[in-house]
Formats: structure tokens, sequence, C-alpha cells
């Protein structure tokens, strides 16, 4: 199940139709599922390296806690005086999750989602976040 109040057009989620599940752009005809049951057949794209990878993370590979953990970094094309970029980290278990960071300190919660992902990016830069899935 998905949270439906965080989706945007163009967000990327997992749509399951029949016995193929298939990751998509949301379109008003996904929006209309999330209207009429919930969303049943409608799950999030859980973060990982090869999605962070494509969206244009760079590994850091001076990451102090190699290889159990690894370190991305997304630097953010915003104006500002500080330095904002995106980092996200993969822990020891496999879990993958993402922040926003200015001057390497956290200004946002962890997220877990592609779509809270691209929403992060589209509200700090006001341009969709480049990703090809």
């Amino acid at each position: 199940m998905i949270k439906t109040g965080e989706f945007r057009l163009g967000n990327y989620l997992m749509h399951k139709t029949g016995v193929r599940i298939l990751t998509v752009p949301c379109t008003f005809q996904h929006f209309e599922l999330m209207a009429k049951d919930g969303g049943k057949d409608l799950f999030p794209v859980v973060l990982s390296p090869a999605i962070l990878e494509k969206a244009g993370f760079i590994e850091n590979k001076k990451y102090a806690l190699l290889p159990e953990s690894r370190e991305f970094v997304f630097v953010l094309p915003v104006m500002g005086s500080g330095d904002v970029s995106m980092k996200a980290y993969v822990k020891n278990n496999k879990e993958c999750f993402a922040r926003v960071m200015t001057n390497n300190v956290p200004l946002s919660n962890n997220f877990y989602h592609l779509h809270q992902l691209q929403n992060a990016y589209f509200s700090l830069t006001g341009d969709e976040l480049p990703i090809k899935l």
C-alpha cells in the first residue's frame, strides 16, 4: 500500500497488474485507482544502490564504514551560501535511506522511497529529478 498524499504526477511507483509488477511513472489513472480502492495494487519503489546511481548519486569510496555500509552523494544545484546535498546510505543490513543535508547537517528526516527522493529534489530545485528506470 502507498500513502496517496505523497505522490505527484511523474513519481515512480510499482503497479501490480495480474502477475506482473511494473515500475511506472504515476499518471491520472493511478490517482483514480488510489481514490477507488486505496491503491491496493500500487506500491512505492524502495531505494537501492542501483536506483541511486540511476538518479545521479555518486558513491563515496572514502566512506569510513566501507565495506559494511555505503554512502552516496548528490550535490544539489541550489543557490545559497551552504553546501546543499542529498546523501544516501546503505546500512549493513541492506536498508537504504536518504536525507537532505546542508554543510553535512541533516535538514530532513530519512526517506526510504524513490517518490520521496523525487519530491525532495523537486521542492528544493523546482525541477524533476532526472532518472530513467
